[in-house]
């Protein structure tokens, strides 16, 4: 009887330890912020101001059908938020949420787009029903690394792309925009495509490849390529609508 309930107890005891083990791991899981510092948009607003640690600059202006976005902009994905407003001009509506510390912008204000939930950016995606997103990616090699889930426009932009001489590939699956919870992908259509552009591809948008602020701040020194994959960019969009 007495080795009966011992069993019983250690039993009981590994049961609540596996138990407590997977509990951990179910709340890891769901914590999980893809090693970001802040999970959530109101997260990163208790740490950081606005106008002085990062700033949105939006338009509403053109083809209400489309959306250009660059939701790690500015000093957190270099050069992404200078394409956005780029392609977009006048003619389509365009989000960027732009880091303006003066380091470590990547680190401290960057939020995974399955998580991104700016408010402003939020009811943009949702009124539209294309939707180009740009982001940087690390990488040696100038290339772009296609994503998301609108096939078909994956496929006109990937040409227009590689016929204007950028060299284009399907993006690995750690960055590759297909989960229906990623913001390229909450328009009207539940699809859109997420452009992953390496370091060397952006910096060859820039003369002497300087991305700096001030850089990217002058248009003057935007290259020849900046301006052909703008112009790349938009001839897509106008043959997929």
């Amino acid at each position: 009887m007495k080795l009966a309930l011992t069993v019983v107890v250690v039993l009981a005891g590994i049961l609540l330890v596996q138990n407590n083990k997977n509990d951990e791991e179910t709340n890891s899981t769901k914590d999980d912020c893809s090693g970001d510092r802040f999970c959530s948009f109101d997260e990163l607003t208790e740490e950081y101001e606005e106008g002085q640690d990062w700033d949105i600059i939006k338009s509403t202006e053109g083809d209400g059908r489309w959306l250009v976005s660059a939701i790690h902009g500015g000093g957190i994905e270099e050069t992404t938020s200078s394409l956005t407003k780029a392609v977009a001009g006048s003619s389509y509506p365009f989000y960027t949420f732009n880091g303006r510390l003066s380091s470590n912008n990547f680190s401290n204000l960057h939020i995974t787009s399955t998580r991104f939930d700016e408010p402003q950016a939020l009811e943009m995606v949702a009124d539209a029903k294309h939707h180009i997103a740009f982001h940087g990616a690390s990488g040696d090699e100038p290339k772009t690394m296609i994503g998301g889930l609108d096939k078909e426009l994956k496929e006109i932009v990937w040409r227009h792309l590689d016929e204007n001489g950028f060299a284009v590939s399907q993006a690995p699956e750690d960055i590759d925009g297909d989960h229906p919870d990623n913001f390229v992908n909450k328009t009207k259509t539940e699809r859109g495509v997420q452009l992953e552009i390496t370091r060397a591809q952006r910096k060859a948008f820039y003369k002497n490849g300087d991305i700096s602020y001030a850089s990217r701040n002058d248009s003057s020194n935007e290259t020849e390529d900046f301006k052909k994959y703008v112009k790349a960019i938009q001839a897509a969009m106008k043959e997929f609508e």
